[in-house]
C-alpha cells in the first residue's frame, strides 16, 4: 500500500466516526416539548388594561389592512415604558398605525428586566360587517 495514501485514510475514518459519534448523541439527547425564553411576558400580563383599548386603538389600522390578515407584533417593556414595537408587515400606513396603537398601551414590566411581548393582531371581516381588530398570543410550533 502507499505509504502517502494511509494518513489520508486514518483521517478520513476518524473524521466519519466523529460525525457518526456527534449524530448519536444529538439523537439521544431528548427534545423539549417547547422553549420558554427568559424575560417574555404575556400580553395580558405586561399590559392589563390591553383588552379595552387595543381594539379601538386599531381602529385606523383595520381601514387600511387586507381581510382577513394577520400581523404579528413584538415589542419590549421596560418599567412602564413601550420600546421598539416591531409590528412584521410590508405596508408602511399598518406599520406605522400598529405601532402608535401598541406604543399607546400602558405596561409595567414589574422589575428592572427589559421583557419581550409578543402578539398576533388579526384584522377579520365578520357577517354583519363589523370592524374587528383582535390581539391574540402568537400560537405555539
Amino acid at each position: 500500500m502507499n505509504p502517502s495514501i494511509q494518513p489520508r485514510t486514518a483521517l478520513a475514518t476518524l473524521a466519519a466516526s466523529l460525525l457518526v459519534a456527534t449524530h448519536a448523541a444529538s439523537a439521544a439527547e431528548p427534545v423539549p416539548a417547547h422553549v420558554d425564553v427568559v424575560g417574555q411576558m404575556s400580553l395580558h400580563e405586561a399590559c392589563p388594561a390591553s383588552d379595552a383599548g387595543l381594539s379601538e386603538a386599531l381602529a385606523d389600522a383595520w381601514d387600511d389592512a387586507v381581510k382577513p390578515s394577520s400581523v404579528a407584533v413584538t415589542f419590549e417593556v421596560h418599567h412602564r415604558s413601550v420600546r421598539r414595537v416591531a409590528p412584521q408587515t410590508a405596508s408602511p400606513r399598518l406599520l406605522h398605525e400598529i405601532r402608535r396603537a401598541v406604543y399607546g398601551l400602558q405596561c409595567d414590566g414589574r422589575d428592572d428586566a427589559t421583557h419581550t411581548v409578543r402578539l398576533v393582531v388579526k384584522f377579520v371581516d365578520d357577517a354583519r360587517e363589523a370592524h374587528v381588530a383582535m390581539a391574540t398570543a402568537p400560537s405555539r410550533p
